[in-house]
């Protein structure tokens, strides 16, 4: 999730450890213990798939930082003892293990279990930039920080949690009841689905991106949750299964596809093999793109993974997404091939 998001999640559930005691100095302690677990971006990897799959990984581990909570708690103890160490150690587990928590509801993929190495966890039930999320917790945020300090500026903070965590109960369950629909429509539609991912589309809850891997092609689909019992119509496309099988032996596409649980596809792009994770983005405009090999006279020429920039139209792409929560096309249901 964003920074902002993360740092008001922080001071929020510090907050509701140890406010009572000292409310600012919880606030501000829980605030910067979160931002803690993204100091990994500032590690220099050798290749951009490193740099984007080994990000959220040990420090985002709820295996490490419960390790590290303990020791944490103690260093800040000593340096500031106005909180127990009960308080501290609950302060710092929490604003920690929240951190890696909110992040795994987003598409991109959180280690929890590191050192364990399963695929990352992808919730995708929030979208990485949600206002509706972050404003409740912002608004109680900035009463306890800049107002006096009030029994209103406290109820504030404490209703901005239980709106920001109600919101999240609510993003689950529309994914979830996405995906159930989704199944049904697929399964009358033929298709047999290997994966499917339901994504909160751009800032929002009501419009969702649906992501169908099978085999050598993959459907996208998008369905508000005003459409009813009205059919999505899904868009077939190639994962060029032959690019694929050429390249699968080279390391950075097999960490690519652990990373994505093979949500991925290969392309040839005039000279370049350009490889994409289907999660992010909407096609054929993705945010992760690498570009892995390229084609040369002696053959396959393997490349440091760097990223493959393309243009997208930002604000053509959200005004599209407001559009589509509230309108849809009659006569969708088919399938069809881009």
């Amino acid at each position: 999730m964003d920074s902002v998001s993360q740092v008001v999640l922080g001071g929020a559930v510090a907050f509701a450890v140890a406010g009572k005691t000292s409310p600012r100095k919880a606030l501000l302690y829980g605030s910067a213990i979160a931002v803690l677990p993204d100091l990994d971006v500032l590690i220099q990897y050798t290749d951009a798939i490193s740099s984007v799959t080994k990000h959220r990984s040990w420090s985002h581990s709820w295996l490490v930082q419960t390790l590290i909570a303990p020791i944490l708690a103690l260093l800040l103890h000593r340096v500031d003892p106005v909180f127990s160490f009960k308080q501290w150690l609950l302060l710092t587990w929490l604003a920690l293990v929240t951190h890696s928590c909110l992040d795994a509801l987003t598409v991109y993929g959180t280690q929890l279990f590191w050192p364990f190495m399963p695929p990352p966890y992808s919730g995708g039930s929030v979208f990485i930039v949600d206002p509706l999320y972050t404003l409740p917790l912002l608004i109680g945020f900035i009463a306890v920080l800049f107002r006096p300090l009030s029994v209103l500026s406290h109820q504030l903070i404490k209703l901005g949690l239980m709106l920001s965590s109600a919101y999240l109960v609510w993003s689950l369950l529309a994914q979830s009841w996405m995906l159930s629909h989704v199944k049904i429509e697929l399964a009358e539609l033929g298709i047999e689905t290997d994966r499917v991912f339901v994504m909160a589309t751009p800032f929002n809850t009501l419009l969702w991106r649906i992501l169908v891997i099978e085999g050598d092609v993959y459907y996208e689909g998008f369905r508000s949750i005003f459409d009813g019992e009205r059919h999505s119509l899904f868009i077939r496309y190639d994962r060029h299964p032959d690019l694929i099988d050429k390249l699968k032996e080279l390391p950075p596409l097999q960490r690519l596809a652990w990373f994505t649980n093979s949500a991925y596809s290969v392309e040839k792009l005039d000279k370049n093999y350009v490889a994409t994770d289907l999660r992010m983005g909407f096609e054929p405009n993705y945010f992760f793109r690498y570009h892995i090999a390229e084609s040369t006279e002696e053959g396959i020429k393997i490349m440091t993974a760097k990223r493959f920039v393309s243009k997208r139209d930002n604000k053509a792409g959200l005004r599209w997404v407001w559009q589509r929560i509230w309108r849809y096309k009659a006569g969708m249901r088919n399938v069809r091939d881009r």
